[in-house]
């Protein structure tokens, strides 16, 4: 298509035009909107979760992003250095362009670039040449109706809905995030669904994919009708389900050896985290703090759960495999006192003070077993390299359960 009598000025790489006052204010909705048919768009897709899509020199992808508080579409291309992100650009005539060619449709554009073999842009040299297509855990938002709130976080809410993926509909969890949050948050958010999809184990919520083109941002879960454990504990005050709460004690381990298995920390392991299935079986959920590293120094330690933590975090505020080992045997006695909160009476500053000054420990609830008592008691030993390993936990539990 011939260019334009009328010059307009370029994008650099990476960095949007300002829109100029006689640019139209709805450019970005308008563009945002005839990308979302394109099957290589990949909505609010974060860098991270991008690179591995683009494995060969040339795959490309068109995503949503933020920059200075501009939504703008970006084309990602796998370049022989790494990764390169160019702004997708439109002017007053509707015309979408890189750098100095125009098409009056972005796919246009896109397949111009590809069958000339044209530089997206003379200083990159990049070049295009597979289109990478949305992968089925990509979701779109239609596909997803929401009904009851189950719940409601500091960033989001949980609801249960129904997904439908091929003219089948089946009932799931959602977790949500507001979109006036922090870009960090969304990062986090993003972190959360990237980590799950990598997780498959019957002890541990599965996720069907993420729903990222439009707000709210979406993690598609599998639907644990039996509630959380903790409510269950509650629930159940008094009664005799000692058999029940070694086997939660068991099926968290197994799903935790799995996580430490896989290189991953969960950094807040608690019986809040812990759902139900219809047939009662333990699923570990929340890994907003989850790494995928098997030891993590993190500085901020305002919004997270002091009576949980092992004596090395709340000192030093590091986390590992053996932090979580820690944080389960709390959870253990949170099994076993019904639910009851740790360390009764003490507030966060007074248990800190127990643990690191008197290195107090709390005894276990009456008619706890003695073979889980002595193993809380490894669990919470000083020494992190002292403790347990998950496997070594599930090994210990696996006699216990017949």
């Amino acid at each position: 298509m011939a260019e334009p009598s009328t010059p307009v000025a370029t994008a650099s790489i990476t960095t949007p035009t300002p829109m100029t006052p006689t640019e139209p204010a709805d450019l970005a909705v308008d563009m945002v909107e005839r990308v979302r048919s394109l099957s290589y768009y990949h909505g609010l897709l974060g860098r991270h979760d991008v690179e591995p899509l683009l494995k060969a020199e040339g795959d490309f992808l068109l995503r949503k992003s933020e920059v200075k508080g501009q939504i703008v579409i970006t084309l990602a291309v796998r370049a022989a250095k790494g990764i390169k992100h160019f702004l997708l650009n439109q002017n007053e005539q509707n015309q979408f362009y890189f750098e100095s060619h125009f098409e009056p449709t972005i796919n246009e554009l896109i397949e111009w670039h590809v069958k000339n073999q044209a530089p997206v842009s003379q200083q990159s040299g990049v070049k295009l040449k597979s289109a990478v297509e949305r992968p089925p855990w990509l979701l779109n938002h239609d596909s997803v109706r929401m009904s009851k709130k189950l719940g409601e976080g500091a960033f989001g809410e949980v609801y249960m809905a129904v997904y439908t993926s091929d003219g089948v509909p089946q009932k799931v969890a959602i977790k949500t995030i507001r979109g006036e949050v922090s870009r960090e948050e969304r990062l986090k958010f993003m972190k959360e669904a990237r980590l799950m999809r990598k997780l498959s184990n019957k002890y541990i919520v599965k996720i069907l994919g993420v729903a990222v083109h439009e707000h709210p941002l979406m993690i598609v879960m599998e639907l644990c009708l039996g509630g959380s454990m903790l409510g269950y504990l509650r629930k159940h005050k008094g009664q005799d389900i000692l058999s029940t709460k070694l086997r939660f004690c068991y099926e968290s381990a197994v799903g935790l050896a799995y996580l430490e298995k896989q290189g991953f920390i969960h950094r807040d392991i608690a019986a809040r985290n812990c759902l139900l299935s219809e047939k009662n079986e333990v699923k570990i959920s929340d890994f907003g703090m989850s790494d995928e590293r098997k030891l993590l120094q993190d500085d901020k330690l305002d919004k997270v759960p002091v009576k949980w933590l092992a004596p090395e975090t709340m000192q030093n505020k590091i986390y590992s495999n053996k932090t979580d080992v820690w944080s389960y045997g709390i959870m253990a006695w949170e099994i076993y006192a019904d639910g009851a909160e740790p360390y009764p009476g003490l507030t966060n500053i007074q248990t800190r003070a127990k643990i690191i000054v008197q290195n107090y420990r709390m005894t276990m609830p009456t008619g706890t077993p003695a073979g889980v008592i002595k193993l809380v008691e490894k669990c919470w030993l000083l020494q992190p390299n002292d403790r347990p390993s998950f496997e070594s936990i599930v090994k210990t539990l696996e006699p216990l359960l017949t």
